[in-house]
């Protein structure tokens, strides 16, 4: 296999990784997951019958971008049950193997034949009812109430764990500077992954960043996660000071808008702030 096959398979796992992913953005069927990889190395085989034989890589590839792109960019990784997850990955992977060895193998071009189709149908079908048997367990969030379930018990969670971390960083005579610290640390975590959080930290120790520290702020040197929130917290204080009404969600807006420039990314941490002062309620 030379470097041109590489880059060829490459470009495709990558495309096959931008489509999966925006098309679970639009909370598509579970079965999806595993059918559309199969659909498009057969369509790859059908237009370039030449790479019919490296197709699979393109699915190893695949599987692997998907991986990353779940650990390093996506907001929702750490609401998706990754048991589930990798179980997905697996039967993508057999299914995948199954259609390249028992098809694409079989056959000089990957065009519609009736009597070869008539099988693959069958396999799909099998595998349909495999997938529909578990099919309850193996969502991922699936429509907005259930998002917003595990989001709220996402934020009330790392809350609890955030706060027996830093609470001694964090207390404070304003309560709502603490809510507001807590809010701004959830978010960072559910922002990125464990995985992107690792090479950050790698990299500032490396490279010269503009932010650094679990609260991600600017500064000329390295500092660690405890400093990023004690310097955070100075200019939350010294912002509030004179401040009356700090529950007004219009000075909210403002304030968070001043670190979360994008609007999208205030309202997400107005919506842990109000998670977290309801469940203090409640608590």
């Amino acid at each position: 296999m030379n470097l041109g096959i590489i880059l060829i398979e490459l470009i495709l796992a990558l495309l096959l990784t931008l489509i999966m992913n925006y098309l679970n953005n639009d909370k598509t069927n579970n079965l999806d997951q595993i059918i559309l990889p199969n659909i498009y190395i057969i369509l790859i085989s059908a237009f370039l019958p030449w790479f019919k034989n490296y197709t699979l890589i393109v699915i190893i590839f695949y599987l692997i971008f998907d991986i990353l792109y779940l650990n390093l960019t996506t907001k929702k990784q750490l609401l998706i049950n990754l048991t589930v997850y990798y179980k997905n990955i697996f039967l993508t992977l057999i299914s995948s193997i199954i259609v390249y060895h028992f098809f694409l193998l079989k056959v000089q071009y990957a065009y519609l034949d009736m009597e070869i189709f008539k099988n693959f149908i069958w396999v799909l079908i099998i595998l349909y009812f495999l997938k529909k048997v578990d099919l309850s367990s193996l969502k991922r969030i699936d429509n907005t109430q259930n998002f917003e379930e595990n989001f709220q018990e996402y934020v009330i969670v790392w809350y609890a764990k955030f706060k027996n971390k830093y609470q001694y960083l964090i207390k404070s005579k304003n309560s709502d500077i603490e809510n507001i610290l807590y809010s701004f640390l959830i978010y960072e975590n559910y922002l990125h992954g464990n995985l992107y959080r690792t090479i950050k930290k790698m990299q500032t120790k490396i490279f010269k960043t503009n932010t650094y520290g679990i609260m991600q702020v600017n500064s000329d040197h390295f500092i660690t996660d405890e400093e990023s929130i004690v310097i955070e917290k100075e200019k939350l204080e010294a912002k509030l000071k004179r401040v009356k009404n700090t529950k007004d969600d219009n000075f909210l807006k403002k304030l968070i808008k001043e670190k979360y420039p994008v609007t999208s990314d205030v309202e997400e941490v107005l919506k842990i702030l109000k998670i977290i002062e309801n469940f203090q309620k409640i608590d």
